[in-house]
């Protein structure tokens, strides 16, 4: 049964909580963004949807699941029946790759953050809230029979309301989490800010990743984050800016590390870059020519991670924020099972001193991006003897990237 309701979000889950409802609200704003909010016995079980569901449980698999690369993973997060993303995180609680205490905490942010947004939203906007009850036993036996938490509506929403008001308050209201900050004056930017902060403005400040990916990257509370921009923004030298949400990742057998199929005897090659895209390249260039593939994008995940996969190749990005590849490329030259892998830096600063710091770090090479399918392939060619056939060759890449 489906019921229409006029009253704001926060008064309705008030009142559905205490009716103990168990069911679904679908939620639909003026420009037609969806979300849908999941209750069982007036307790909080899901919340889905909004202008970036994707970008959202990419930045909460690597907080709370860091063992798992959502661009690579075996996981089918295209898997699309109700309470889609929340069948992948009982299959990552089954295969053990979170721990239940994580899964109620991602639970919790992932409601938190979609809360935000709705408040938010209707402080402008109208939102048409529509509920959809359904019996305890079908709701549960519909994919949510083992539920990983029953959270409290009420104690969600506050906190959310809270982060709102705050919000507000600093003078952010204009701009949502869920925008982008970018660069407009470069050069101007330069003249006016210090060195290490320009650098880091030209690494972070793509204008593609909101502020919201830059928080959780950083480790940064967002509103702090927001409002230190701020000065930069009344003075034009930055822009903060709605973008579009990240794709989902193509579920592919093909592609991802299968330990009980994957031909253990081709090199494993690593790239280590905090960039998306940079990853999606790499990996396409490297899979398409045989090799088994791992990426890693959180700087201080690098080592234990290499460690553990133990990769015959690393391509390792220079500018990574908290610890930089130097850093990194020193680490792991300190672990006796790493010391003689061949270590390529990837940088857009090809200096002398780039150089000479690379050199004294332990690095093999390097190269400079934008990422070149022929200098990656000589790159491989020249450090890793591979016996086996390369499955496209340099010509047939060029065509498929």
């Amino acid at each position: 049964m489906t019921n229409k309701r006029s009253a704001n979000l926060d008064t309705q889950l008030i009142h559905l909580k205490q009716k103990q409802f168990t069911g679904h609200l679908n939620i639909e704003s003026s420009d037609k963004t969806l979300w849908r909010i999941y209750l069982c016995l007036g307790r909080l079980v899901w919340a889905d949807g909004g202008v970036h569901p994707h970008r959202s449980w990419k930045r909460l698999i690597d907080t709370y699941c860091p063992k798992v690369d959502w661009y690579i993973s075996r996981i089918d997060f295209s898997y699309k029946p109700d309470c889609g993303d929340y069948q992948a995180l009982k299959i990552l609680l089954e295969q053990k790759l979170i721990e239940r205490e994580q899964a109620i905490e991602l639970v919790k942010t992932r409601a938190t953050e979609i809360l935000f947004d709705l408040l938010q939203v209707e402080t402008t906007q109208q939102l048409i809230i529509t509920s959809e009850v359904a019996s305890t036993s079908s709701f549960l036996t519909s994919g949510l029979q083992m539920s990983i938490s029953l959270v409290n509506v009420e104690q969600v929403l506050q906190d959310a309301k809270l982060a709102w008001l705050t919000w507000h308050k600093k003078g952010l209201a204009k701009w949502s989490p869920n925008f982008a900050p970018v660069m407009r004056k470069q050069e101007r930017l330069k003249e006016e800010v210090p060195g290490i902060v320009y650098q880091n403005f030209l690494k972070l400040l793509d204008g593609q990743s909101t502020l919201r990916d830059l928080s959780s990257r950083m480790g940064k509370d967002v509103r702090k984050l927001t409002s230190s921009l701020v000065p930069y923004v009344d003075q034009q030298l930055l822009n903060i800016i709605a973008v579009d949400d990240i794709a989902i990742p193509q579920y592919s057998q093909q592609l991802a590390i299968d330990k009980e199929t994957a031909d253990l005897s081709r090199p494993l090659i690593a790239c280590i870059d905090d960039s998306p895209q940079i990853c999606k390249i790499m990996e396409k260039i490297i899979t398409q020519r045989g090799y088994r593939y791992l990426s890693i994008q959180e700087s201080l995940q690098a080592v234990p991670s290499l460690i553990k996969a133990n990769p015959d190749f690393i391509f390792l990005d220079i500018g990574m924020p908290i610890v930089n590849g130097y850093e990194i490329c020193t680490q792991v030259r300190r672990v006796a099972k790493l010391k003689n892998i061949p270590i390529v830096f990837l940088t857009g600063n090809d200096g002398i001193v780039d150089r000479v710091r690379a050199k004294v770090s332990g690095a093999n090479a390097f190269i400079t991006k934008p990422v070149e399918v022929d200098k990656i392939i000589s790159t491989i060619n020249k450090h890793i003897v591979n016996n086996s056939e390369p499955i496209l060759g340099t010509s047939q890449l060029h065509n498929s990237i």
